[in-house]
C-alpha cells in the first residue's frame, strides 16, 4: 500500500516535471525565433496602452490655445495622471516576454516628450517610441521595421497597418475617452481585442 502511494506520487511529480520542461522548450523556441528574426509588434499609445484623456483634459484647462506647443508640452509631461489599460499592457508585456520588440506610437508632437519616452524604457527602447505628429510618420515607421502586428484604437491606425502589410488588431477606447472621431470598431473587418477598453 505504501509502495503504491510512493509510486503514484513519483509518477505525478515526473509528469509535472515533463510538462514544465515541455512548456519551457516551447517558450525557448518562440523566444529564439522572435529574437533571431527581430520580430516586432507595435501599439498605439493614446487610448491604446493608456487612457490618456486626463492628460488632455489638464492641457485643455491649463493652456489658452489648444494644440499649440505649450498644449503638447502639458500633455506629454502629464503621463503620471494617465491610467493604464490592463489588457493591452498585459499583451505588450506578453510579447516582450516571448522575445518580440515592442514599439509604441503616440499620435502627437514630441514637444517635451523625452520624460515620457524614459517612462516606458522597460517595455520599449527609446528608438522604438515614436511621436507621429504627421499622418505619414506612422505608416513609414511601420514599413521600416520588421513588424508583424499593430494594435491600434483608431481607424487610421488600422488602415496604416494594412497599407504597410501588417496584421492589425483593434483596441477599444474607453467610453470616457475625449476622442470620438476616427473610431468605428469592427467596420473595417479587423479583429477587435476583447475587454481592451479596460
Amino acid at each position: 500500500m505504501v509502495l503504491k502511494s510512493v509510486r503514484a506520487k513519483t509518477e505525478a511529480a515526473w509528469t509535472t516535471t515533463k510538462r514544465i520542461l515541455a512548456l519551457m522548450s516551447c517558450w525557448g523556441l518562440v523566444f529564439s525565433l522572435a529574437t533571431i528574426t527581430k520580430l516586432s509588434v507595435a501599439f498605439e499609445y493614446d487610448d491604446g496602452l493608456v487612457f490618456s484623456t486626463p492628460a488632455y483634459q489638464k492641457a485643455f484647462a491649463s493652456v489658452a490655445q489648444p494644440f499649440s506647443p505649450q498644449f503638447w508640452s502639458v500633455v506629454n509631461s502629464s503621463y503620471d495622471i494617465e491610467k493604464p489599460k490592463f489588457v493591452p499592457q498585459g499583451l505588450a508585456w506578453f510579447f516582450r516576454l516571448f522575445g518580440f520588440k515592442v514599439a509604441i506610437i503616440a499620435d502627437r508632437p514630441a514637444t517635451d516628450g523625452e520624460p515620457l519616452r524614459k517612462e516606458w524604457r522597460r517595455l520599449t527602447p527609446k528608438t522604438l517610441f515614436l511621436f507621429a505628429a504627421d499622418r505619414g510618420d506612422k505608416k513609414g515607421f511601420l514599413e521600416k521595421g520588421n513588424f508583424v502586428l499593430f494594435l491600434a484604437d483608431s481607424d487610421s491606425g488600422i488602415m496604416d497597418a494594412r497599407k504597410a502589410g501588417i496584421c492589425a488588431v483593434r483596441i477599444r477606447r474607453s467610453p470616457k475617452s475625449y476622442q470620438k472621431e476616427d473610431y468605428h470598431p469592427g467596420t473595417l473587418g479587423e479583429l477587435v481585442l476583447p475587454l481592451s477598453q479596460y
